[in-house]
Protein backbone atom coordinates (compact mmCIF):
# COMPACT_ATOMS: atom_id res chain seq x y z
CA UNK A 1 0.00 0.00 0.00
CA UNK A 2 1.23 3.47 -0.89
CA UNK A 3 0.01 6.66 0.82
CA UNK A 4 0.58 10.19 -0.45
CA UNK A 5 -0.16 13.03 1.98
CA UNK A 6 -1.23 16.52 0.94
CA UNK A 7 -1.94 19.22 3.52
CA UNK A 8 -4.72 21.58 2.50
CA UNK A 9 -6.04 24.89 3.87
CA UNK A 10 -8.55 24.74 6.68
CA UNK A 11 -6.61 22.08 8.65
CA UNK A 12 -7.45 19.37 6.15
CA UNK A 13 -5.26 16.49 4.99
CA UNK A 14 -5.81 14.65 1.72
CA UNK A 15 -4.60 11.05 1.76
CA UNK A 16 -4.30 9.33 -1.62
CA UNK A 17 -4.15 5.61 -0.97
CA UNK A 18 -3.05 3.05 -3.60
CA UNK A 19 -3.77 -0.63 -2.85
CA UNK A 20 -2.28 -3.61 -4.67
CA UNK A 21 -4.65 -5.93 -6.62
CA UNK A 22 -3.70 -8.87 -4.39
CA UNK A 23 -5.26 -7.16 -1.36
CA UNK A 24 -8.59 -6.72 -3.16
CA UNK A 25 -8.43 -10.27 -4.56
CA UNK A 26 -7.80 -11.68 -1.08
CA UNK A 27 -10.80 -9.80 0.30
CA UNK A 28 -12.94 -10.97 -2.61
CA UNK A 29 -12.01 -14.56 -1.86
CA UNK A 30 -12.94 -14.16 1.80
CA UNK A 31 -16.29 -12.68 0.83
CA UNK A 32 -16.84 -15.42 -1.77
CA UNK A 33 -16.33 -18.12 0.86
CA UNK A 34 -18.73 -16.29 3.15
CA UNK A 35 -21.42 -15.87 0.50
CA UNK A 36 -20.93 -19.40 -0.86
CA UNK A 37 -22.17 -20.86 2.41
CA UNK A 38 -25.51 -19.16 1.79
CA UNK A 39 -25.92 -20.17 -1.89
CA UNK A 40 -28.25 -23.05 -2.65
CA UNK A 41 -27.42 -25.18 -5.73
CA UNK A 42 -29.99 -27.87 -6.57
CA UNK A 43 -28.62 -31.35 -6.07
CA UNK A 44 -25.80 -30.28 -3.72
CA UNK A 45 -25.57 -29.83 0.02
CA UNK A 46 -24.73 -26.23 1.17
CA UNK A 47 -21.04 -25.57 0.64
CA UNK A 48 -20.47 -28.70 -1.46
CA UNK A 49 -21.38 -27.41 -4.94
CA UNK A 50 -18.60 -26.94 -7.54
CA UNK A 51 -17.11 -23.43 -7.47
CA UNK A 52 -18.17 -22.53 -11.04
CA UNK A 53 -21.83 -23.25 -10.16
CA UNK A 54 -21.59 -21.08 -7.05
CA UNK A 55 -19.82 -18.27 -8.98
CA UNK A 56 -22.67 -18.27 -11.47
CA UNK A 57 -25.04 -17.37 -8.66
CA UNK A 58 -22.89 -14.59 -7.11
CA UNK A 59 -22.76 -11.31 -9.03
CA UNK A 60 -19.09 -10.46 -9.59
CA UNK A 61 -19.67 -6.68 -9.67
CA UNK A 62 -21.38 -6.84 -6.28
CA UNK A 63 -18.54 -8.97 -4.92
CA UNK A 64 -15.98 -6.42 -6.15
CA UNK A 65 -18.01 -3.54 -4.69
CA UNK A 66 -18.25 -5.16 -1.25
CA UNK A 67 -14.57 -6.13 -1.29
CA UNK A 68 -13.52 -2.58 -2.21
CA UNK A 69 -15.62 -1.16 0.65
CA UNK A 70 -14.00 -3.54 3.12
CA UNK A 71 -10.48 -2.80 1.83
CA UNK A 72 -11.07 0.96 2.02
CA UNK A 73 -12.25 0.61 5.61
CA UNK A 74 -9.18 -1.35 6.71
CA UNK A 75 -6.54 0.50 4.67
CA UNK A 76 -7.93 3.90 5.69
CA UNK A 77 -7.27 3.10 9.36
CA UNK A 78 -3.83 1.69 8.51
CA UNK A 79 -2.93 4.80 6.51
CA UNK A 80 -3.88 7.09 9.40
CA UNK A 81 -1.81 5.02 11.81
CA UNK A 82 1.24 4.86 9.53
CA UNK A 83 1.15 8.60 8.83
CA UNK A 84 0.52 9.39 12.53
CA UNK A 85 -2.59 11.39 11.71
CA UNK A 86 -5.29 11.86 14.35
CA UNK A 87 -8.50 12.92 12.61
CA UNK A 88 -11.02 15.16 14.33
CA UNK A 89 -13.79 13.15 12.71
CA UNK A 90 -14.16 10.46 10.05
CA UNK A 91 -12.78 11.54 6.71
CA UNK A 92 -14.73 11.89 3.49
CA UNK A 93 -13.93 9.22 0.89
CA UNK A 94 -13.83 10.41 -2.71
CA UNK A 95 -12.49 9.54 -6.16
CA UNK A 96 -12.55 5.74 -5.74
CA UNK A 97 -10.94 4.05 -8.76
CA UNK A 98 -10.85 0.28 -9.35
CA UNK A 99 -8.77 -1.03 -12.27
CA UNK A 100 -9.51 -4.06 -14.42
CA UNK A 101 -6.67 -5.80 -12.58
CA UNK A 102 -8.42 -5.00 -9.28
CA UNK A 103 -5.91 -2.32 -8.34
CA UNK A 104 -7.53 0.27 -6.07
CA UNK A 105 -6.90 3.96 -5.45
CA UNK A 106 -8.98 6.41 -3.44
CA UNK A 107 -8.66 9.74 -1.74
CA UNK A 108 -9.86 10.63 1.75
CA UNK A 109 -10.15 14.19 3.06
CA UNK A 110 -9.52 14.26 6.80
CA UNK A 111 -10.03 17.22 9.19
CA UNK A 112 -7.10 17.24 11.61
CA UNK A 113 -5.94 19.20 14.60
CA UNK A 114 -4.30 22.31 13.16
CA UNK A 115 -0.64 23.12 13.33
CA UNK A 116 -0.18 25.88 15.89
CA UNK A 117 2.78 28.24 15.80
CA UNK A 118 3.44 29.74 19.24
CA UNK A 119 5.30 32.97 19.97
CA UNK A 120 8.50 32.91 22.02
CA UNK A 121 7.17 32.60 25.56
CA UNK A 122 10.18 34.46 26.93
CA UNK A 123 8.99 37.60 25.10
CA UNK A 124 5.72 37.71 27.07
CA UNK A 125 5.73 40.71 29.40
CA UNK A 126 3.34 41.73 32.16
CA UNK A 127 3.90 44.54 34.66
CA UNK A 128 1.07 44.44 37.14
CA UNK A 129 -0.11 46.77 39.91
CA UNK A 130 -1.07 44.72 42.95
CA UNK A 131 -4.47 45.02 44.57
CA UNK A 132 -4.42 46.84 47.92
CA UNK A 133 -6.49 45.90 50.96
CA UNK A 134 -7.96 48.92 52.73
CA UNK A 135 -9.21 49.43 56.29
CA UNK A 136 -12.66 50.05 54.81
CA UNK A 137 -12.65 46.58 53.25
CA UNK A 138 -11.63 45.01 56.56
CA UNK A 139 -14.39 46.84 58.41
CA UNK A 140 -16.93 45.86 55.73
CA UNK A 141 -16.00 42.21 56.25
CA UNK A 142 -16.35 42.63 60.02
CA UNK A 143 -19.83 44.05 59.44
CA UNK A 144 -20.68 41.17 57.13
CA UNK A 145 -19.68 38.67 59.81
CA UNK A 146 -21.77 40.50 62.39
CA UNK A 147 -24.76 40.61 60.04
CA UNK A 148 -24.46 36.91 59.22
CA UNK A 149 -24.44 36.17 62.97
CA UNK A 150 -27.62 38.16 63.57
CA UNK A 151 -30.58 36.33 65.13
CA UNK A 152 -34.29 37.03 65.09
CA UNK A 153 -35.55 38.26 68.46
CA UNK A 154 -39.14 38.89 69.56
CA UNK A 155 -39.81 42.58 70.30
CA UNK A 156 -42.38 43.21 73.03
CA UNK A 157 -42.07 46.80 74.18
CA UNK A 158 -40.55 48.71 71.26
CA UNK A 159 -42.28 50.23 68.25
CA UNK A 160 -42.06 48.59 64.84
CA UNK A 161 -39.10 49.70 62.67
CA UNK A 162 -38.18 49.29 59.02
CA UNK A 163 -37.05 45.73 58.35
CA UNK A 164 -38.96 44.15 61.25
CA UNK A 165 -40.79 40.90 60.56
CA UNK A 166 -44.41 41.30 61.64
CA UNK A 167 -47.48 39.07 61.82
CA UNK A 168 -50.86 40.81 61.85
CA UNK A 169 -54.60 40.09 61.86
CA UNK A 170 -56.97 42.57 60.29
CA UNK A 171 -60.68 43.21 59.73
CA UNK A 172 -62.17 45.45 57.06
CA UNK A 173 -65.03 47.92 56.86
CA UNK A 174 -66.42 49.60 53.76
CA UNK A 175 -68.22 52.66 55.01
CA UNK A 176 -70.12 51.53 58.12
CA UNK A 177 -70.50 47.92 56.96
CA UNK A 178 -68.18 45.05 57.88
CA UNK A 179 -66.51 43.28 54.95
CA UNK A 180 -65.71 39.82 56.37
CA UNK A 181 -64.40 38.53 53.03
CA UNK A 182 -61.39 40.85 53.41
CA UNK A 183 -60.47 39.79 56.94
CA UNK A 184 -57.19 37.93 57.39
CA UNK A 185 -55.40 36.22 60.28
CA UNK A 186 -51.64 35.61 60.48
CA UNK A 187 -50.60 37.87 57.60
CA UNK A 188 -46.77 38.01 57.55
CA UNK A 189 -44.75 40.91 56.18
CA UNK A 190 -41.37 42.57 56.37
CA UNK A 191 -41.90 46.26 57.04
CA UNK A 192 -40.69 48.26 54.06
CA UNK A 193 -40.89 45.46 51.49
CA UNK A 194 -44.60 44.62 51.29
CA UNK A 195 -45.93 45.24 47.78
CA UNK A 196 -49.26 43.40 48.08
CA UNK A 197 -50.52 45.79 50.79
CA UNK A 198 -47.94 48.64 50.67
CA UNK A 199 -49.97 50.88 52.98
CA UNK A 200 -48.89 48.64 55.86
CA UNK A 201 -45.23 49.65 55.43
CA UNK A 202 -45.84 53.15 56.83
CA UNK A 203 -49.07 52.49 58.72
CA UNK A 204 -47.47 50.10 61.20
CA UNK A 205 -44.27 52.05 61.95
CA UNK A 206 -44.04 52.70 65.70
CA UNK A 207 -46.82 50.24 66.61
CA UNK A 208 -46.13 47.75 69.40
CA UNK A 209 -47.11 44.13 69.82
CA UNK A 210 -50.80 43.93 70.80
CA UNK A 211 -51.61 47.40 69.45
CA UNK A 212 -54.34 48.07 66.86
CA UNK A 213 -53.69 50.50 64.00
CA UNK A 214 -56.23 51.88 61.53
CA UNK A 215 -55.14 52.05 57.87
CA UNK A 216 -57.23 53.33 54.93
CA UNK A 217 -56.90 52.04 51.40
CA UNK A 218 -58.54 53.56 48.30
CA UNK A 219 -59.38 51.10 45.54
CA UNK A 220 -59.64 52.25 41.90
CA UNK A 221 -62.93 51.83 40.00
CA UNK A 222 -61.40 49.12 37.78
CA UNK A 223 -60.28 46.99 40.76
CA UNK A 224 -60.98 43.30 40.17
CA UNK A 225 -63.12 42.78 43.31
CA UNK A 226 -66.37 44.62 42.64
CA UNK A 227 -67.14 45.04 46.35
CA UNK A 228 -63.94 47.05 46.78
CA UNK A 229 -63.79 48.77 43.37
CA UNK A 230 -64.14 52.56 43.75
CA UNK A 231 -64.45 52.37 47.55
CA UNK A 232 -62.33 53.26 50.55
CA UNK A 233 -61.70 50.38 52.95
CA UNK A 234 -60.82 50.88 56.61
CA UNK A 235 -58.51 48.22 58.01
CA UNK A 236 -58.28 47.55 61.73
CA UNK A 237 -54.88 45.90 62.10
CA UNK A 238 -53.88 43.99 65.22
CA UNK A 239 -50.13 43.45 65.66
CA UNK A 240 -49.70 39.85 66.83
CA UNK A 241 -45.92 39.34 66.68
CA UNK A 242 -42.89 41.52 66.03
CA UNK A 243 -39.45 40.10 65.35
CA UNK A 244 -36.27 42.01 64.66
CA UNK A 245 -32.91 40.92 63.38
CA UNK A 246 -30.52 41.68 66.23
CA UNK A 247 -26.88 42.00 65.32
CA UNK A 248 -24.41 41.03 68.06
CA UNK A 249 -22.15 43.68 69.53
CA UNK A 250 -18.58 43.55 68.31
CA UNK A 251 -16.53 42.53 71.33
CA UNK A 252 -13.67 40.31 72.41
CA UNK A 253 -16.20 37.92 73.94
CA UNK A 254 -18.11 37.61 70.67
CA UNK A 255 -14.87 37.01 68.71
CA UNK A 256 -13.85 34.31 71.19
CA UNK A 257 -17.23 32.59 70.85
CA UNK A 258 -17.65 32.84 67.08
CA UNK A 259 -14.11 31.52 66.36
CA UNK A 260 -14.34 28.72 68.96
CA UNK A 261 -11.34 30.18 70.77
CA UNK A 262 -9.09 30.44 67.69
CA UNK A 263 -9.08 34.23 68.08
CA UNK A 264 -9.51 36.12 71.36
CA UNK A 265 -9.75 39.84 70.51
CA UNK A 266 -11.35 42.13 67.98
CA UNK A 267 -7.92 43.24 66.81
CA UNK A 268 -6.91 39.62 66.18
CA UNK A 269 -10.09 39.22 64.11
CA UNK A 270 -9.27 42.32 62.06
CA UNK A 271 -5.70 41.08 61.54
CA UNK A 272 -6.96 37.66 60.37
CA UNK A 273 -9.48 39.27 58.01
CA UNK A 274 -6.75 41.51 56.61
CA UNK A 275 -4.53 38.44 56.07
CA UNK A 276 -7.34 36.54 54.32
CA UNK A 277 -8.19 39.51 52.10
CA UNK A 278 -4.52 39.86 51.15
CA UNK A 279 -4.35 36.17 50.19
CA UNK A 280 -7.52 36.55 48.13
CA UNK A 281 -6.15 39.69 46.45
CA UNK A 282 -2.90 37.89 45.62
CA UNK A 283 -4.78 34.97 44.06
CA UNK A 284 -6.93 37.35 42.04
CA UNK A 285 -3.84 39.27 40.92
CA UNK A 286 -2.17 36.03 39.87
CA UNK A 287 -5.29 35.01 37.95
CA UNK A 288 -5.29 38.37 36.15
CA UNK A 289 -1.61 38.02 35.30
CA UNK A 290 -2.12 34.52 33.92
CA UNK A 291 -5.14 35.62 31.94
CA UNK A 292 -3.08 38.41 30.37
CA UNK A 293 -0.28 35.96 29.55
CA UNK A 294 -2.59 33.51 27.80
CA UNK A 295 -4.24 36.42 25.94
CA UNK A 296 -0.83 37.45 24.63
CA UNK A 297 -0.02 33.92 23.50
CA UNK A 298 -3.39 33.48 21.80
CA UNK A 299 -3.13 36.87 20.12
CA UNK A 300 0.32 36.13 18.70
CA UNK A 301 -0.17 32.47 17.81
CA UNK A 302 -0.92 31.46 14.21
CA UNK A 303 -3.18 28.60 13.21
CA UNK A 304 -6.05 27.59 10.98
CA UNK A 305 -9.06 26.80 13.11
CA UNK A 306 -10.99 23.73 11.84
CA UNK A 307 -14.65 24.40 11.13
CA UNK A 308 -15.49 20.98 12.60
CA UNK A 309 -14.09 21.94 16.01
CA UNK A 310 -15.91 25.27 16.01
CA UNK A 311 -19.17 23.63 14.99
CA UNK A 312 -18.87 21.05 17.77
CA UNK A 313 -18.12 23.71 20.40
CA UNK A 314 -20.92 25.93 19.08
CA UNK A 315 -23.38 23.07 19.42
CA UNK A 316 -22.14 22.47 22.97
CA UNK A 317 -22.55 26.14 23.96
CA UNK A 318 -26.04 26.33 22.48
CA UNK A 319 -27.03 23.15 24.30
CA UNK A 320 -25.76 24.60 27.60
CA UNK A 321 -27.64 27.87 27.00
CA UNK A 322 -30.89 26.09 26.22
CA UNK A 323 -30.51 23.92 29.35
CA UNK A 324 -29.99 27.01 31.52
CA UNK A 325 -33.05 28.66 29.99
CA UNK A 326 -35.10 25.50 30.49
CA UNK A 327 -34.37 25.63 34.22
CA UNK A 328 -35.99 29.08 34.19
CA UNK A 329 -38.92 27.76 32.11
CA UNK A 330 -37.89 29.82 29.10
CA UNK A 331 -37.06 28.86 25.52
CA UNK A 332 -34.57 30.50 23.17
CA UNK A 333 -37.19 32.61 21.40
CA UNK A 334 -38.54 34.00 24.70
CA UNK A 335 -35.01 34.72 25.91
CA UNK A 336 -34.13 36.56 22.70
CA UNK A 337 -37.23 38.71 23.04
CA UNK A 338 -36.44 39.48 26.69
CA UNK A 339 -33.02 40.93 25.80
CA UNK A 340 -34.19 42.59 22.60
CA UNK A 341 -32.16 40.30 20.34
CA UNK A 342 -32.98 37.80 17.64
CA UNK A 343 -32.29 34.09 17.89
CA UNK A 344 -29.86 34.37 14.99
CA UNK A 345 -27.94 37.16 16.75
CA UNK A 346 -27.65 35.01 19.86
CA UNK A 347 -26.41 32.08 17.78
CA UNK A 348 -23.87 34.36 16.11
CA UNK A 349 -22.64 35.54 19.52
CA UNK A 350 -22.25 31.96 20.68
CA UNK A 351 -20.39 31.15 17.46
CA UNK A 352 -17.85 33.90 18.19
CA UNK A 353 -17.43 32.50 21.70
CA UNK A 354 -17.00 28.99 20.29
CA UNK A 355 -14.27 30.14 17.91
CA UNK A 356 -12.47 32.00 20.71
CA UNK A 357 -12.71 28.98 22.99
CA UNK A 358 -11.34 26.62 20.34
CA UNK A 359 -8.46 28.98 19.58
CA UNK A 360 -7.58 29.27 23.26
CA UNK A 361 -7.88 25.50 23.78
CA UNK A 362 -5.59 24.75 20.83
CA UNK A 363 -2.99 27.17 22.14
CA UNK A 364 -3.10 25.64 25.62
CA UNK A 365 -2.73 22.13 24.22
CA UNK A 366 0.18 23.18 22.01
CA UNK A 367 1.99 24.74 24.98
CA UNK A 368 1.49 21.45 26.83
CA UNK A 369 2.64 19.36 23.85
CA UNK A 370 5.77 21.41 23.19
CA UNK A 371 6.81 21.41 26.85
CA UNK A 372 5.69 17.89 27.79
CA UNK A 373 3.14 19.12 30.32
CA UNK A 374 0.60 16.55 31.43
CA UNK A 375 -1.36 15.34 34.43
CA UNK A 376 0.56 12.35 35.75
CA UNK A 377 -0.57 9.51 37.97
CA UNK A 378 1.43 11.19 40.75
CA UNK A 379 -0.64 14.34 40.23
CA UNK A 380 -3.86 12.34 40.50
CA UNK A 381 -2.63 10.70 43.70
CA UNK A 382 -1.82 14.14 45.13
CA UNK A 383 -5.38 15.25 44.36
CA UNK A 384 -6.81 12.16 46.03
CA UNK A 385 -4.67 12.67 49.16
CA UNK A 386 -5.71 16.31 49.36
CA UNK A 387 -9.32 15.21 48.97
CA UNK A 388 -8.79 12.93 51.97
CA UNK A 389 -7.54 15.90 54.01
CA UNK A 390 -10.50 17.93 52.73
CA UNK A 391 -12.85 15.26 54.09
CA UNK A 392 -11.35 15.62 57.56
CA UNK A 393 -8.77 12.83 57.74
CA UNK A 394 -5.31 14.12 58.74
CA UNK A 395 -3.28 10.89 58.81
CA UNK A 396 -1.73 10.44 55.36
CA UNK A 397 -1.22 6.71 55.96
CA UNK A 398 -4.92 6.27 56.62
CA UNK A 399 -5.74 8.31 53.51
CA UNK A 400 -3.46 6.14 51.36
CA UNK A 401 -5.45 3.08 52.43
CA UNK A 402 -8.62 4.86 51.28
CA UNK A 403 -7.29 6.04 47.90
CA UNK A 404 -9.13 3.41 45.84
CA UNK A 405 -12.42 4.23 47.52
CA UNK A 406 -11.90 7.99 47.20
CA UNK A 407 -10.94 7.61 43.54
CA UNK A 408 -13.96 5.45 42.74
CA UNK A 409 -16.32 7.96 44.37
CA UNK A 410 -14.74 10.95 42.60
CA UNK A 411 -14.74 9.17 39.24
CA UNK A 412 -18.39 8.22 39.62
CA UNK A 413 -19.41 11.83 40.33
CA UNK A 414 -17.22 13.19 37.51
CA UNK A 415 -15.36 15.36 40.00
CA UNK A 416 -12.00 13.72 39.41
CA UNK A 417 -12.11 14.42 35.66
CA UNK A 418 -13.16 18.00 36.40
CA UNK A 419 -10.32 18.54 38.86
CA UNK A 420 -7.78 16.86 36.57
CA UNK A 421 -8.81 19.21 33.77
CA UNK A 422 -8.39 22.21 36.06
CA UNK A 423 -5.02 20.87 37.21
CA UNK A 424 -3.90 20.51 33.58
CA UNK A 425 -4.74 24.16 32.94
CA UNK A 426 -3.10 25.19 36.21
CA UNK A 427 0.15 23.50 35.20
CA UNK A 428 0.14 25.19 31.79
CA UNK A 429 -0.54 28.64 33.27
CA UNK A 430 2.10 28.10 35.94
CA UNK A 431 4.58 27.18 33.21
CA UNK A 432 3.75 30.38 31.32
CA UNK A 433 4.18 32.42 34.47
CA UNK A 434 7.60 30.92 35.12
CA UNK A 435 8.91 31.52 31.58
CA UNK A 436 7.51 34.99 30.92
CA UNK A 437 8.76 38.33 32.18
CA UNK A 438 6.31 39.11 34.97
CA UNK A 439 6.73 41.91 37.49
CA UNK A 440 4.42 43.37 40.10
CA UNK A 441 5.10 47.07 40.54
CA UNK A 442 8.57 46.58 39.12
CA UNK A 443 9.49 43.57 41.27
CA UNK A 444 9.80 40.03 39.85
CA UNK A 445 6.84 37.81 40.58
CA UNK A 446 7.64 35.39 43.40
CA UNK A 447 7.11 31.66 42.78
CA UNK A 448 3.99 30.12 44.23
CA UNK A 449 4.36 28.48 47.63
CA UNK A 450 1.69 25.88 46.90
CA UNK A 451 1.69 23.02 44.40
CA UNK A 452 -0.71 23.04 41.41
CA UNK A 453 -2.75 20.29 43.09
CA UNK A 454 -3.04 22.37 46.27
CA UNK A 455 -4.13 25.37 44.22
CA UNK A 456 -6.91 23.32 42.64
CA UNK A 457 -8.10 22.15 46.05
CA UNK A 458 -8.07 25.75 47.32
CA UNK A 459 -10.15 26.79 44.31
CA UNK A 460 -12.58 23.93 44.96
CA UNK A 461 -12.95 25.01 48.60
CA UNK A 462 -13.49 28.63 47.56
CA UNK A 463 -16.15 27.54 45.06
CA UNK A 464 -17.93 25.51 47.76
CA UNK A 465 -17.90 28.48 50.16
CA UNK A 466 -19.29 30.75 47.46
CA UNK A 467 -22.08 28.25 46.73
CA UNK A 468 -22.89 28.04 50.45
CA UNK A 469 -23.13 31.81 50.74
Amino acid sequence: MQVDVERRPGSLVALTVSVEPAVVEQQMEQLFQKYARRVTVPGFRPGKAPRHLVEARIERSALIRDAVEDVIESTYKTALREQQIEPLERGEIEDVQTGDDLSLTYRVIVPVRPQVSLPDLATLTVDYTSTKVTEEQVEAEVERLLTSAAVMSEILDEGIQQGDLVTVDYTVKIGDADYPEGATNGYPLEIGSDTFFPELNDGLLGAKQGEVRMVSKDYPPEYTHKDLAGNTAEYAILVQHVQRKVTPELSDAWVLAVTNGALTTVEELRARINENLLELAERMDRDQIREELIRQVVRNATMEIPDAMVAEEHEHLMHELENRLARDYMDLEEYAESIDRTVEEIKDDELVMARDFVRRSLVMQEIARCNMISVTEEDIEALLILEGYHRGEHDVNVIRKQLKTIRKEMEKSGRLDHMASRLFQEKILSFLEQHAQVTIEGQPLQPEQTSPAEEIMLEESADEEADTE
